[in-house]
């Protein structure tokens, strides 16, 4: 199985990476970790990833061509090429956001740091994502 981690460029919250990804590895048999190179997402995703024996596929933006677009442009060429089973949706901003919507509508399952919660507490399943869960909360 193909998991992609995607969230915000700015999220920095290592310890809710941490816990989402291992609880999303606990549930799915993951095989191949993709991600967009984010700075600390992607570090972590990938150090994750090593302890776990995965396969590990990087899509970096390329800024310096596609300016502002870069994420954007980054963002559909890694998921018509990634190929991914399941998704884990980690907070971040309009570019995330947008993306969800995208493999939403590409039929793929997303996990959420919400949803991998309710499931640690044997919850039962609610659908998988609410457009609103990846939008960062405001104090």
């Amino acid at each position: 199985m193909r998991l992609l981690v995607i969230g915000g460029r700015h999220l920095d919250d290592v310890a809710l990476i941490r816990r989402s990804l291992n609880a999303a590895l606990k549930r799915h048999p993951v095989e191949v970790l993709i991600h967009g190179g984010h700075a600390v997402l992607g570090s972590t995703a990938e150090e994750i990833a090593r302890d776990h024996g995965l396969h590990i596929v990087r899509y970096p933006a390329n800024w310096r061509l596609h300016g502002q677009q870069a994420e954007s442009i980054r963002n559909r060429f890694m998921l018509a090429d990634s190929r991914p089973d399941v998704v884990l949706a980690l907070p971040g901003g309009e570019d995330t956001h947008v993306f969800a919507h995208q493999l939403r509508a590409a039929g793929i399952t997303l996990l959420t740091p919400e949803t991998l919660a309710c499931t640690a507490q044997a919850q039962p399943s609610r659908p998988l994502l609410q457009a609103a869960m990846l939008r960062p909360s405001l104090p």
